[in-house]
């Protein structure tokens, strides 16, 4: 156990977390500062209600840190059920945003249903016991509820949430030692289980007489303009549309070098740079702080990933580690999904950068998750747990970064 873990919580996950966020107000601030002044007459607008979110994020991550984690177990399912209302609540009665139900009552609940996901195939992974291997255990039990969720998020639709909902299923499905053949059909029945929900969603539009455009058409112009940018040849002006955000956050990052135009001085963030303070933050932050600035942001999330994957380590049972696992996995893909989307690794498409990003939903959400980190970082939590024994089952069949991700209890 390293000597951060060894009294106390994982103090190099609690200050890099806090470093973060107390970060991300000041960039929030100097990002957000121009689009307030223009909307509502005031710079410090988007400030104050960034600031009521750090407040909450901060009392849930300090109450999870204090509540040994094992009461997330028992929570699995009523979390799940709430995290699944309200995501359909949103599709039938929310507003739609760019074609998309994504948000109801100033909740995305997406956030929700995938702690509530999380919880569930952790639970079920940590039961499975001597049967993990069986195509019961293994994908049919845990499947049903990524099933589900990817159903209401294609209902939404949030086709980027359900990738990163099948990167946090399949990873866990890995530390847990499923089968990896039973795991391929799984993601062919689920494919399939999707297609037909966005078929019958585009059904119900045009029996409806709805105008919005396609589901599929909507996703093809996106991956076409990122396809296209880079030949002068196919610069339509539907491409120049799709790919604005990408370009302005290049030049944003360009513009910065290596010591950046400094703090309050980006031009992009004036009206060129759409949601500056959300989905493309990173971009301002290259601006103004340049690449020193966002090395030490990246410097400062390895610390959090890497302490998140120890903490999964040394977890002393299979629900810790899973759960571990898949909190990490989950604030990291957010994290590369931002990132790469800034530098135009990637289509557009708004996801947060955890912690830094115009606080919301995700924000409290985050802090949620590392106050559990924290907790199954402490000794002795977690001994309310009764796991079956799997002596005798070869679960150490995978390995990342070197080092075992699973473990047979004994």
């Amino acid at each position: 156990m390293s000597n951060n873990q060894s009294v106390g919580v994982n103090k190099l996950l609690l200050v890099s977390t806090i470093l973060l966020i107390l970060f991300g107000v000041a960039v929030v601030y100097t990002a957000s500062a121009p689009a307030a002044i223009k909307k509502y007459g005031d710079p410090e607008f988007y400030l104050k209600a960034h600031c009521s979110k750090v407040l909450i994020a901060f009392v849930a991550m300090f109450v999870a840190s204090r509540v040994d984690y094992s009461i997330w177990k028992k929570a699995a399912r009523p979390v799940f059920i709430v995290g699944c209302a309200l995501t359909l609540a949103a599709v039938l009665v929310g507003p739609t945003i760019n074609g998309a139900n994504r948000w109801i009552w100033g909740i995305q609940p997406s956030e929700i249903l995938k702690f509530g996901f999380i919880l569930m195939v952790a639970t079920k992974l940590s039961d499975a016991g001597t049967e993990i291997k069986s195509l019961k255990c293994s994908i049919i039990q845990p499947g049903i509820p990524f099933l589900i969720a990817a159903i209401l998020l294609a209902l939404q639709p949030n086709f980027s949430m359900v990738g990163m909902f099948a990167g946090i299923f399949t990873i866990m499905l890995l530390v847990a030692g499923a089968n990896f053949k039973h795991m391929l059909k799984s993601y062919g029945i689920a494919a399939g289980a999707g297609t037909v929900v966005v078929m019958l969603k585009e059904l119900v539009k045009a029996i409806s007489g709805s105008k919005d455009k396609p589901i599929y058409q909507h996703v093809k112009d996106r991956f076409g303009a990122f396809y296209a940018s880079g030949d002068p040849a196919m610069q339509t002006e539907l491409v120049k549309k799709k790919m604005y955000q990408t370009q302005q956050s290049l030049e944003a990052l360009g513009n910065g070098g290596i010591l950046g135009t400094g703090v309050g001085n980006s031009a992009h963030k004036l009206g060129y740079l759409p949601e500056a303070h959300k989905d493309v933050v990173y971009s301002v932050v290259g601006e103004e702080f340049g690449v020193v600035g966002t090395l030490a942001v990246l410097a400062a999330f390895s610390i959090l990933f890497y302490q998140g994957f120890e903490i999964a380590r040394n977890s002393t049972t299979r629900f810790g580690k899973y759960l571990a696992v898949a909190l990490t996995v989950s604030l990291f893909f957010n994290f590369l999904v931002h990132v790469c989307v800034s530098t135009g690794l990637m289509p557009t498409t708004g996801q947060p950068l955890p912690f830094i990003s115009y606080g919301g939903t995700n924000l409290i959400v985050a802090g949620l998750f590392i106050g559990i980190l924290l907790n199954i970082s402490k000794a002795g939590t977690g001994k309310k747990l009764t796991e079956p024994y799997m002596g005798g089952i070869n679960t150490d069949t995978y390995t990342i970064g070197g080092f075992n991700i699973t473990r047979a209890e004994t």
